[in-house]
This record gives C-alpha cells, structure tokens and sequence, in this order.
C-alpha cells in the first residue's frame, strides 16, 4: 500500500538525516516494514504524524496492522515465521521477561539519551506516553472530584463506577491510591488491600473491555465516573461532545513501546524506522491529532494539544506502572483478580 511522496524536498531532507533510501541494498529502500499498533484513533495519529512522512522520506513501504497481541508474537518467533517489523505494545510488553522474543534494540541508531528517563531499555523504547485517568458525566456528578477517593466515595458522589477488566492495567492500583497508599509505595501491589478496596462499591461496579465501550458508558451516563485512557477521555468531551470532564490528578504514567520481534528480515530497516518515530522531529507529531505526549524531550508537542497531555500535569499527584513488577507477576495478579471476578 504504497503512499506517495509528500514533498520532494522535505523526503530528500529526511533521507540525509535517517540515511534511509540509499542504494546500498537496505531493505527501508526496497522492503515492506509491517507496523502493528492497536488500530483506531490511536493508529491515525501516528498514521498522519510519523509513517505517512517516513515513508515519503525512506521510499519504504509501511503496511500497518490493527491488533496488537503479544501470544500471536511470541507463537511467530516460535515458530520461526516472523511477519511483524515493528510492534507497538503497551506498558506489560518489552521487559526482560520478554528477551526471549525480541532483538536487542539498536541505541547506535536510535537516540536513547533524548528520551524520558525510565523509557528506553534493551529491548524496548517508548514512543508515546499516556495515562489511566478519571473522567465522569458532569450531568451525574454535582461538584468536581479530585482523584480516586472520590471514585470510591459513592455517598459524596452517587452512581455506577466503569473500570477496565484488565487485571494489570490499573484496577488494583486505582483501589490503593484511594485507600491512601502512596504513589511511591504502590509496588509490590498488597492485592488483597486493593481487593476489599474494590468491594466497597462492587455493587456500582460496571467493567468495560474497550476503549470505546468506556467512552460509551460515560458519555451516556450509564455511568457517573469511568477509569479511562486519557485519550477516551480527550476523545468523549472534545470530539464527541459529550457532557465529560477530566481530571490528572491521580493519573496513573504509562506508555507504548516500540519493539523488535526476534527473527524479523528486516532488523536494520526496523530499527531505523523506530529511531525515526522516537526522533525529536517526528515525536511530538502525533499529538496533533491525539493528546499522545511526546517520548523524546527534544520533541515539541503540539501547542493547542499541550494542557491536555499528561506530562504537563506532573506537578500534580500522579503515579506510574512498575513494568517490571507487573511483568515478573502478572501470572499471580491475573489469578488473583479472576478469582475475585468470579467472586461478584
């Protein structure tokens, strides 16, 4: 699915910086470079704000697939039939415990002292950083919370609660951070505190299991309070119109990561098509389009976009995932919130 060049100028700009396009052979001149995101929103602003540009500079040909699967990956380096160049996981992926299915990235090409302290491993480097936020219909809820006390406070702020059925993304850490556990002490995660925290209101209780579908459930006001990604919540207030609003505060850190699968024949294109994307001229660039904060600190984020992204509220109370913890765990954390689960 070959794109045209943009500008002619501006491709031969960005040939010198990334070397890319040359006649020695690499495969970013000639090969297909398959990037797998999550698809939707997500994958349009990283669509307009760095592929499209990439490959009018590189002449490679990206060809993007939604759906992002960790088992699929590893079944492929398994199998030794690797499809995938460039995979854009969440927080849970690209730690050590996952070495056995990656390459080793390529800090000689990409720019690892430009990015957020934290971000940048062997086997994986942030692109885009997000948070898991609170967000309720203002025509349910009288008044303005002011993080996940309120969430769980269902006498100050009556109505049903919508959070992720995802074990490891956030739903034990937003029940300790409103019982008074703090941000620095959330790791090693005390899940039974954080489960007898959950029923408090597992009455209120809704669980969604798509961005969209939480989106749904607070615009509507099928819900008065939702835990959401920062974006869903951008998304219901300032795109849909929705009677939504937002809070940072108390927002829990994370990020996408940009990784390598193992066994990929085009390595060396992969890498420079990452090193690209986390570059300080295309990072801040999806944030044109999406409130996605920029990986790299010398990237500009894009003005209008700027309050509503979560690095420019790091003066307030907010937390971060431990992916290391969660990775060396997650086998017990999942074990422990479906027998709760099973438990309502």
């Amino acid at each position: 699915m070959k794109r045209k060049a943009l500008v002619a100028s501006v491709a031969l700009g960005l040939l010198l910086v990334t070397g890319c396009g040359s006649s020695d052979g690499d495969a970013a001149s000639s090969d297909s470079l398959v990037w797998v995101d999550g698809g939707g929103a997500y994958h349009e602003a990283l669509d307009k704000g760095v592929l499209q540009p990439y490959e009018a500079a590189s002449g490679s040909d990206i060809v993007p697939e939604a759906g992002t699967d960790n088992a699929k990956l590893r079944a492929m380096v398994e199998a030794n039939r690797v499809t995938w160049d460039v995979y854009n996981g969440d927080n849970t992926w690209g730690t050590d415990a996952d070495a056995d299915y990656l390459e080793p990235l390529d800090y000689s090409v990409i720019p690892e002292d430009e990015i957020l302290d934290g971000y940048a491993s062997k086997y994986r480097v942030a692109n885009t950083i997000y948070s898991i936020q609170l967000a309720w219909n203002t025509d349910k809820v009288k008044g303005t919370p002011q993080g996940w006390a309120d969430f769980f406070d269902t006498d100050k702020y009556p109505g049903k609660r919508a959070v992720m059925d995802y074990s490891v993304g956030g739903i034990f850490e937003i029940a300790l951070l409103a019982d008074g556990v703090a941000p620095e002490d959330l790791y090693p995660l005390d899940i039974d505190r954080a489960i007898a925290k959950l029923n408090t209101i597992k009455d209120d209780l809704v669980f969604w299991t798509s961005g969209a579908e939480s989106e749904d459930l607070v615009g509507s006001g099928e819900v008065a309070m939702v835990m959401t990604y920062n974006a869903r919540a951008y998304d219901v207030k300032n795109v849909l119109g929705k009677p939504v609003d937002y809070t940072f505060r108390d927002q829990i850190l994370a990020a996408s990561y940009l990784s390598v699968p193992k066994g990929t024949k085009n390595k060396d294109a992969a890498m420079k098509l990452i090193a690209y994307a986390v570059g300080s001229e295309a990072n801040g660039k999806p944030s044109q389009y999406s409130p996605l904060a920029p990986s790299n600190t010398k990237a500009t984020p894009d003005a209008d976009m700027e309050k509503d992204l979560p690095t420019a509220h790091l003066d307030e109370p907010h937390a971060e995932f431990d992916d290391v913890w969660i990775a060396e765990n997650a086998s017990d954390v999942e074990a422990a919130y479906q027998e709760w689960r099973s438990s309502l």
